[in-house]
């Protein structure tokens, strides 16, 4: 079953060109800020090139992010730079990587099917680090 979101060109490119092949190890931060300007404190893990990891991985978001016990009311307390809030139906989000600590990155599609931002989990509040994937791909050194 293919995924019902066109994924941006730049992601699939760099799926099948290899950019993403890492044995080990993590791709760091060029800075550490993120798109915005705003301080960012990551490194990107591991990328799911292949559809049945980011189907598994966006799947886990609706059981690991269930509304209650905090979650679901967007808190101030715990917001931070380029906070957003708690998402409660991720029909819209899909995960396309894990940062070095296991929080995921994902293509958002609410505002803008076509062409996704991307939003991170920063430990206790969802995040905007970047308003398209190009954006964010300028933000990590691929070497």
């Amino acid at each position: 079953m293919a995924s019902r979101h066109a994924l941006p060109l730049t992601f699939v490119r760099m799926c099948k060109d290899g950019t993403f092949a890492r044995l080990k190890g993590c791709w760091e931060l060029k800075e550490l800020k993120d798109s915005y300007g705003n301080k960012l404190e990551t490194e990107l893990g591991q990328v799911l090139c292949e559809e049945s990891e980011r189907r598994r991985e966006s799947e886990a978001l609706k059981e690991g992010f269930r509304v209650g016990d905090g979650y679901g009311t967007s808190d101030p307390e715990f917001a931070g730079p380029g906070a957003i809030k708690d998402i409660v139906d991720f029909g819209e989000i899909v995960t396309f990587a894990i940062s070095g600590d296991g929080a995921p990155f994902c293509f958002d599609y609410r505002e803008n099917p076509a062409y996704p931002s991307i939003i991170w989990w920063d430990d206790v509040y969802w995040r905007r680090v970047s308003p398209d994937f190009d954006s964010f791909c300028q933000l990590f050194n691929f070497r």
